[in-house]
């Protein structure tokens, strides 16, 4: 009786002591950068609510694109796209002033991470 007990103990969960998964990395690079665009752009509470879902599909295709396609020239041709894209998108909620400086924003955060890992790089070696 003891030993399927203890069995039993073993292999049931015990609430507190179940292990949560960590939020993965591009949720959180996603927060970031929302939280760093909510900055330089101004955003509202309600607008990068928004703006939150559109954010994170549009960072998701820019991936895509630079995995799907080799060539450099229609690489940049399918971004050019998907910027005219999510600007349409992005008007209605914050203005046209702003969905443009979204991109230049996103350039400038991109160049900030590769800076940052650049430098953790450096650092491990």
């Amino acid at each position: 009786m003891k030993l399927i007990f203890i069995f039993l103990l073993c292999w049931s969960p015990l609430p507190g002591l179940t292990q949560t998964q960590p939020a993965s990395a591009p949720t959180r690079i996603h927060d970031v950068f929302l939280d760093y665009l909510t900055e330089k752009i101004k955003l509202t509470p309600a607008e990068k609510k928004q703006l939150r879902p559109l954010v994170i599909r549009y960072l998701g295709e820019s991936k895509n694109i630079s995995k799907t396609n080799r060539d450099p020239l229609l690489r940049e041709q399918e971004r050019i796209k998907l910027k005219i894209n999510y600007r349409k998108r992005f008007v209605p909620i914050i203005g046209e002033p702003r969905a443009t400086r979204f991109f230049t924003e996103e350039q400038f955060f991109r160049r900030k991470i590769r800076e940052e890992l650049k430098k953790r790089n450096v650092k491990k070696n």
